[in-house]
C-alpha cells in the first residue's frame, strides 16, 4: 500500500435532521482513500467505503466518491450516540457519516478519539487542504477556507488540549 493511501475500519451512520442526532448503524465496513488516477495532478482523491459483513451486502451499497481539496471536509460529529463519528461533508451539502470501528484502549470513553483516530483524521484533513501549484504562472493556490476577514485559520476538527491555547 502506498504511503499516500489511507485505509481504516469504519461503519456508516445516519443523521436524523429532526432530532439532530447521528446514530451508527450495525455492520462492519472499510474505508479506503487513495489518489485519483485521472485527477491526481489536481489533488483529487478516491474515497471508497464498502461493507465487510457478508450479511450486509444487500442491505448497504458500497459508497464511491471523489474528494476535491477545498470542496470537502472531514469533521467530528459531536451529536453521535455512543461512538466516534465523522462526517464527510461536500460544498454541495452532500453528507456521509462514518463511525470508527477500531476499539479504544481500556479506560477510554467510547466517544474519545484514540491516537489512531487522531492520526487518520489529520491525514484526511491534510489531503483535503492540499496546496496545488498552478503551472501557468507558478502561483500557489491554497485550497483551505478563510474567514470573512481573509484571515487563514485551518479547521483541523481537533480540540486543543486544555492549557495549550494560542499564544
Amino acid at each position: 500500500m502506498s504511503e499516500k493511501n489511507i485505509k481504516f475500519r469504519a461503519g456508516i451512520a445516519e443523521y436524523n435532521e429532526e432530532t439532530k442526532l447521528c446514530t451508527p448503524l450495525a455492520g462492519q465496513g472499510m474505508v479506503k482513500i487513495q489518489p485519483n488516477n485521472e485527477g491526481a495532478d489536481m489533488g483529487f482523491w478516491d474515497f471508497e467505503w464498502k461493507p465487510l459483513d457478508k450479511t450486509l451486502s444487500g442491505k448497504y451499497e458500497p459508497i464511491s466518491l471523489i474528494l476535491i481539496p477545498g470542496e470537502t471536509a472531514w469533521i467530528p460529529i459531536k451529536s453521535a450516540k455512543g461512538g466516534r463519528v465523522f462526517g464527510l461533508i461536500f460544498s454541495s451539502n452532500q453528507k456521509y457519516f462514518f463511525w470508527m470501528q477500531e476499539k479504544n484502549k481500556k479506560g477510554m470513553a467510547a466517544d474519545e478519539l484514540s491516537l489512531a483516530d487522531q492520526k487518520i483524521t489529520e491525514r484526511i484533513q491534510t489531503i483535503l487542504n492540499e496546496v496545488v501549484m498552478d503551472d501557468e504562472d507558478d502561483e500557489m493556490e491554497v485550497l483551505e477556507d478563510t474567514d470573512a476577514t481573509g484571515e487563514h485559520e485551518p479547521d483541523t476538527g481537533m480540540l486543543e488540549p486544555e492549557g495549550e491555547g494560542k499564544a
